[in-house]
């Protein structure tokens, strides 16, 4: 019995809500797919054998190749890139052994047969599997699993932990900090008293161990943070704030379900005239002893009406945390919202106190009208204000890939991405895409002009003064994702970003197996426009690092990390994506703010009395001395 799906049906029908989990289907979905992607073909071996929904994705095994392939369907985006695109979808296989034939037969069956299809249509499809989740069925296996660079999450003392300047585990780890929902809920925190002390709370700002992309420490420094108190006399803050369980010793031995159930109920008792959701955090102490927490919320989600959302500390629970708003909330209000405003769009994951009112403004100036934003900002009247908008106009990021996906679930409102608009020209060709793309008969070159025209001075100046110096940037091999795919690093285009500033670049690569640095390598040249004043060296060991950092004539580099001793001792000093702001002043802004490090002089004329040993302790031998 096969499956079929009328590509209007999953806005008739929602399909079963799946974003940020694993979920294997059975031999239905693998005949279905095998069909539309042109795999199963009379006479030959290849069959798929197993298909599951992978967070906000579909991949499937192949096999009858000389080695089992997986196969991967994920929404198209404008940097997709893969074996087979159609207007919605990106079709793909990883694995060295893909045969030739084999990939003609995708290319060549699967753009025609799943043009029509959405990644919320290929949900409804496994929907209707009925051994969907059934226990025992096969999952597609990782074939990157043990190979992708490892961070200081992931253990002590790795290997090549010394190259990691883009802590890339510790960003996917703190993910929930990067969105604000302060307005949104009642927290309520099931742990014990230490927990709390995890991220330590003061009247001044604690600047975090890693330069993390949302933290607008560098681009606004004026700014109250998160961290701070500095909003204490709100009584607002006072009243409604974070609740918990403070669990003792002999709830840990003993159990104590009643103590959590007790303040669940609590919190959902208070007055909320402002209707903010009730939000479960469930720590590790918990999760350790094997404290059924999810049950008890949903038995209170039950009797309350009230929508609680509930996450546990594991990584995976962050992807679906804020579905009930971004998936349930919002198709509601779109059931119930007139016909959108047809010059109107959303801003969805832009950020930035200066830099989004100034492209606002460029919009206006351009026809556009800004009907609401989200992301990082979220909040309920924001979700219901969504379905004013004719087209939601989404920030490439991958860290908010998963909330993107959630947002354009089953949606009335179509979503474009469009390249980030980091860097001068990059800003303009994103005016021209969002006019087009709303159908607007504008003169983009006109506001353009007159809206840089305050500005273009000083960016010119500026960018002769950066053709005199240079930056640098370390990367693993299995790493070059993050200098050639944007949206790996916060949608910002390093290499264009920083060439179009004038920048001269020095790349320096850890090389762990030479024909994967060679094939990143040539895949960063090609993204240089001017190949001829940029480098591209080689490292295999942190001796050898140390050594290139000390010879590389970079005046700075950039770095995830709070003062990277790694530079500092070689006289370098650090940027990082908190220096860069979207627009065209925010290009000014972020030139300026690069021309500043790289003309600071203290770390090259004090670099001896910042000496180190490879274990990173200050070196007595090199201390003396002026």
């Amino acid at each position: 019995m096969g499956l079929h799906v009328n590509p209007s049906e999953s806005a008739a029908k929602p399909a079963l809500v799946l974003a940020g989990r694993i979920v294997a289907a059975g031999a239905a979905s693998c005949r279905a797919l095998g069909d539309l992607l042109g795999i199963h073909v009379p006479g030959k071996p290849w069959q798929v054998t197993a298909v599951a929904w992978v967070d906000h994705a579909v991949e499937l095994t192949v096999e009858g190749t000389p080695e089992p392939l997986v196969g991967r369907i994920e929404r198209r985006t404008p940097e997709s890139k893969g074996l087979a695109l159609t207007t919605h979808l990106n079709i793909y296989f990883r694995g060295k052994s893909l045969p030739t034939e084999l990939s003609q037969h995708v290319a060549a069956k699967a753009p025609a047969a799943l043009e029509s299809w959405s990644l919320d249509e290929l949900a409804l499809l496994l929907r209707k599997d009925p051994e969907l989740g059934k226990p025992g069925l096969a999952v597609p296996p990782n074939p990157d699993e043990g190979r992708r660079p490892r961070s200081l999450l992931d253990t002590w003392a790795g290997e090549d932990a010394f190259a990691d300047f883009f802590a890339g585990g510790e960003i996917a780890r703190s993910q929930l900090d990067s969105i604000d929902p302060s307005k949104l809920f009642h927290f309520v925190q099931h742990c014990d008293a230490e927990c709390l002390y995890v991220n330590p709370h003061t009247v001044g700002t604690i600047v975090a161990l890693v330069n993390y992309p949302w933290d607008d420490r560098v681009r606004e420094p004026s700014r109250p943070t998160a961290q701070g108190l500095g909003n204490v006399s709100d009584p607002q803050v006072v009243e409604e704030g974070m609740v918990t369980t403070d669990i003792d010793e002999n709830d840990v031995i003993l159990g104590n379900p009643k103590r959590l159930s007790d303040v669940v109920e609590y919190a959902a008792s208070r007055p909320n005239p402002e209707n903010k959701l009730i939000f479960v955090s469930n720590t590790c102490v918990p999760t350790v002893i094997g404290e059924d927490v999810e049950s008890v919320v949903k038995r209170v989600r039950q009797r309350t009406g009230l929508p609680i959302l509930y996450l546990t500390v594991t990584p995976r629970s962050m992807t679906n945390v804020f579905e009930g708003i971004l998936v349930d909330r919002r198709m509601n209000a779109e059931a119930e919202a007139p016909p959108p405003r047809p010059d109107a769009i959303n801003l969805i994951g832009f950020s930035g106190a200066k830099a989004v009112p100034e492209l606002e403004s460029l919009l206006q100036s351009a026809g556009v009208h800004v009907n609401t934003r989200l992301l990082p900002d979220l909040d309920t009247a924001r979700i219901d204000a969504l379905p004013g908008a004719a087209i939601n106009i989404v920030l490439a990021n991958k860290t908010w890939e998963h909330l993107y996906n959630q947002v354009m679930d089953r949606s009335r409102t179509r979503s474009v991405v469009l390249e980030a608009p980091y860097g001068w020209e990059a800003t303009r060709r994103w005016l021209q895409g969002v006019v087009h793309a709303l159908g607007l008969e504008t003169d983009t070159q006109a506001c353009w002009e007159q809206h840089t025209g305050a500005w273009l001075e000083r960016w010119e100046a500026l960018r002769k003064r950066a053709s005199g110096l240079r930056v640098g940037m370390v990367v693993r091999d299995q790493e070059s994702y993050y200098l050639t795919t944007p949206p790996s690093t916060w949608g910002v285009p390093l290499i264009g970003a920083l060439e179009e500033m004038g920048f001269g670049i020095d790349i320096l690569m850890h090389v762990t197996d030479p024909q994967t640095a060679k094939e990143s390598a040539l895949t960063i040249r090609k993204m240089f426009g001017q190949p001829a004043r940029h480098t591209i060296r080689a490292f295999d060991s942190f001796a050898f690092l140390r050594q290139r950092l000390a010879d590389c004539p970079a005046q700075a580099f950039l770095s995830y990390n709070f003062f990277d001793w790694r530079l500092t001792e070689a006289g370098k000093a650090a940027f990082s994506i908190q220096h860069f702001e979207l627009g065209a002043a925010g290009a000014v802004r972020t030139l300026d703010r690069i021309l500043g490090v790289c003309s600071t002089p203290f770390y090259q004329r004090y670099k001896k009395h910042l000496a180190r040993t490879a274990e990173g302790l200050r070196s007595p031998a090199k201390a003396g001395g002026r």
